[in-house]
């Protein structure tokens, strides 16, 4: 079916722009031709089911070519080398566009977010700036963006060399955090008590970089309290606050190995990181999609750690739906081809405070005590069996080199479990995860 050019999904009809460049909130038809950045895994089957007949076109790189699911569905995928150019990646939707007329451009993950707002800007599409991409994928123009703001006043530095932390360090104040500054999954944080920390902080950070869009090492104030992330879905400005969840961290390598959903919090203290979030969404200009953010309550306050132009990992979205019938994944699947969401996510945010729907959904990590090579898991269809128990699953795969807990792929598997208490769904969780056993084999001159 030809359409008219004028007919846009995300934009406002003749495509008119605000002073400041956005798009104008009017939303019209619902997207024929969704062109997506990057992978989505199962995602992309929730945006077939809200746009009947819809055509999607993927753009990504090769490293995420594996989070590609379902390729049969898709109408097109085009793989492009991590040395590809923005110009060359806009040339090709530009080629994409004049014989198939994209629609809506939508990016669920946080790879190549700047690409993303690049080839939205260019082809007069609803997105995010390359500006708020810049702020939200680069930790040290975050901080320095809600410091402006007055959102939050803790400080970044960028760090150039084991001399450069040092310095650093001194001038902010120990103990302070080492991290790479486009990070993701937990790599390279660092955690330096003193001087004496450096060389191995710097060498830690430095090596968590591999394979990021960015290589920038930053420092700031290690701040201590109870540590949350808050799943917000946003619509024209508005920030829907979907759960905020408990997390429980390994404090030698900040690694996640646990979460609770929702999390049990006085209502004050809730309101209090809600907030927080909504105002720093405000100060980085997001105003679609859904958000990821993590927080620290301390004594003094709510603290921003980072946040994400996506929904979270480690099933945090599967276990909010499950728990509180707010599905964030669906949501914004729909919004990104064209529905308004807001009235369903109020809707489904009424039904859970009513308590309709008002279970607790729990997550566990195991990891190694040794190091080895994984070659075989035992006791999953049993422990999927236990009550409570939704799924259980391996993080690493056979034939995985097991060693220390350098991130979150380093862990082994996972279990996750509704209950009608906290307590209760964190001991069917951690019950079902404890009960799988692992052979390893011992690498060639490792230790036990």
């Amino acid at each position: 079916m030809s359409r008219s050019k004028s007919a846009c999904a995300h934009v406002s009809t003749g495509s008119t722009r605000t002073r400041s460049g956005r798009m104008s909130e009017e939303r019209v038809a619902v997207a024929e031709h969704l062109l997506m950045i990057g992978g989505a895994r199962e995602i992309p089957r929730n945006c077939f089911q809200a746009a009947p007949g819809l055509r999607i076109s993927v753009i990504c790189r090769r490293e995420v070519e594996s989070k590609v699911w379902d390729r049969e569905d898709l109408h097109r995928l085009v793989i492009l080398d991590r040395e590809t150019s923005r110009e060359e990646w806009l040339s090709i939707a530009q080629a994409i566009h004049e014989h198939d007329r994209i629609d809506a451009i939508v990016n669920f993950t946080e790879s190549d977010a700047d690409k993303t707002a690049y080839l939205a800007e260019k082809l007069g599409l609803r997105c995010y700036s390359e500006q708020t991409a810049q702020w939200v994928t680069d930790k040290y123009l975050m901080r320095a963006r809600l410091n402006e703001t007055g959102v939050d006043d803790t400080l970044a530095k960028r760090v150039v060399g084991p001399d450069g932390l040092a310095k650093a360090a001194g001038e902010l104040g120990y103990p302070v955090i080492c991290k790479p500054a486009g990070g993701i999954g937990s790599r390279g944080i660092s955690r330096l008590a003193s001087p004496a920390d450096v060389p191995r902080a710097f060498t830690w950070s430095a090596e968590g970089t591999s394979g990021l869009d960015a290589v920038e090492l930053i420092a700031e104030p290690f701040h201590q309290g109870r540590e949350f992330s808050v799943e917000c879905i946003s619509e024209g400005g508005r920030h829907f606050v979907a759960g905020i969840t408990q997390k429980a961290i390994d404090q030698d390598s900040f690694v996640e190995l646990g979460h609770l959903v929702p999390a049990p919090l006085p209502e004050t203290e809730a309101a209090a990181i809600s907030d927080t979030v909504r105002r720093m969404l405000d100060a980085l200009e997001i105003r679609d999609g859904a958000t990821h953010t993590e927080v620290i309550l301390t004594d003094g306050g709510v603290r921003i750690i980072e946040t994400h132009l996506r929904y979270g990992g480690d099933r945090i979205p599967n276990m909010l739906a499950a728990a509180t019938g707010i599905d964030i994944q669906k949501a914004w699947a729909r919004q990104a081809v064209g529905h308004s969401i807001t009235a369903e996510i109020e809707e489904a945010t009424r039904r859970h405070l009513s308590g309709e729907r008002a279970d607790f959904a729990a997550i566990r990590y195991r990891c190694a005590d040794r190091r080895g090579v994984l070659s075989a898991v035992h006791g999953i269809e049993d422990a999927e069996r236990m009550p409570g128990v939704v799924e259980v699953a391996p993080v690493a795969g056979v034939g995985a080199q097991i060693g220390e807990l350098t991130g979150s792929l380093a862990r082994l598997a996972f279990a996750w479990a509704l209950g009608a208490t906290p307590e209760e769904a964190a001991e069917r969780a951690s019950a079902a995860v404890d009960s799988l056993t692992f052979d390893l084999k011992d690498e060639p001159g490792c230790r036990r």
